[in-house]
């Protein structure tokens, strides 16, 4: 009798986990994302021009970070987030701005940073995409960039 209890439970966990869906990056995203605050272009421009301390990062590639980003941010890729994160800051207070190209990669790194135990995380809507949509300049080593189209030439 012990045995058919056993099987039985065996049976009604793989049947539970087998009915398990497999969902899209975006959809995970998404999931993600309705989780996290946000922060606009337009209120990071104003508190870029108060007296206030936070930090901005820049999570994408070293390439990308080096083609154009938004001044006095930090680069820290997201493949390196959280082993580096304490780095910058161990404050868990501490405010920190978050992103990427579009907002998906940030938006993980937000929900990633809350769960290591940061309070006031948030990631910019639109990315450096909407940074620049805006009519706001990013920076590379080359000083000042007045992108007229963000994206690849074809």
């Amino acid at each position: 009798m012990k045995n058919l209890a056993k099987i039985i439970v065996v049976l009604l966990f793989y049947l539970s986990t087998s009915q398990a869906q497999i969902i899209s990056a975006g959809q995970f995203i998404e999931n993600v994302d309705s989780q996290i605050v946000k922060i606009s272009v337009d209120e990071l421009a104003a508190k870029m021009k108060e007296d206030t301390t936070f930090y901005l990062i820049d999570i994408r590639t070293e390439g990308e970070y080096l083609a154009g980003h938004i001044q006095e941010s930090v680069w820290l890729p997201r493949g390196f987030l959280e082993f580096k994160i304490q780095k910058i800051t161990d404050n868990p207070e501490s405010e920190i701005i978050l992103y990427c190209k579009g907002g998906g990669r940030s938006a993980l790194a937000v929900y990633t940073l809350v769960q290591m135990g940061y309070k006031n995380v948030f990631n910019l809507e639109g990315g450096i995409r909407e940074w620049v949509h805006a009519g706001n300049n990013v920076y590379n080593e080359l000083g000042e960039l007045n992108v007229i189209k963000f994206g690849k030439t074809e």
